[in-house]
């Protein structure tokens, strides 16, 4: 049996400094979107993913391209959206980013997202961070939090421009702060 590994449990990792984390991100293979079916967004080999939110990377080999998150609802939900080739849509970031960052088309060209769409379905994987013990009484959630500092910190394509944290410092700690 082929095992497949793009789930990152963040409990495992809430000891781990800020940039150890990331590391792990851009080492872990992640499943290819050209081999995505929608169950891998609710079992991972016939594990349910328990919890089923968190936060999502899309990523080529290790560069990562985009940071999101599935707070409100599943991956399962989330991720297609991604792949909304209108251009008027209001969830698929990924096609924008790759569009205007990568490919060099204007905003909201509807053959720039076309192409956008081939690209991360021949070049791109996803990484699902799965948070299972989100609390819906935190707010910011820890989900939300995790958002912001790996799009501050990972040099994501969709990368705060002013957000930046401590790599040296553990997550948890990062978490707390926040």
């Amino acid at each position: 049996m082929n095992m497949k590994n793009y789930i990152i449990e963040f409990e495992n990792y809430e000891d781990f400094t800020l940039g150890d984390f990331i590391e792990v991100i851009k080492k872990i293979e992640g499943i290819p979107l050209n081999e995505l079916k929608v169950k891998d967004l609710t079992y991972c080999n016939d594990e349910f993913i328990e919890g089923g939110c968190g936060v999502y990377i899309f990523k080529e080999k290790e560069d990562i391209i985009l940071v999101g998150k599935a707070e409100t609802v599943s991956f399962t939900e989330r991720i297609a959206k991604h792949f909304d080739l209108r251009t008027n849509a209001w969830f698929n970031r990924l096609l924008y980013v790759i569009s205007m960052k990568k490919l060099g088309f204007g905003a909201k060209d509807e053959k720039g997202y076309r192409e956008a769409s081939k690209y991360a379905f021949n070049n791109c994987s996803l990484v699902l961070i799965n948070i299972k013990n989100n609390s819906n009484t935190q707010k910011p959630s820890k989900i939300s939090i995790l958002e912001t500092v790996l799009r501050g910190s990972a040099n994501s394509l969709n990368k705060f421009k002013n957000k930046t944290f401590d790599t040296n410092k553990k997550l948890k700690d990062i978490l707390r702060i926040i």
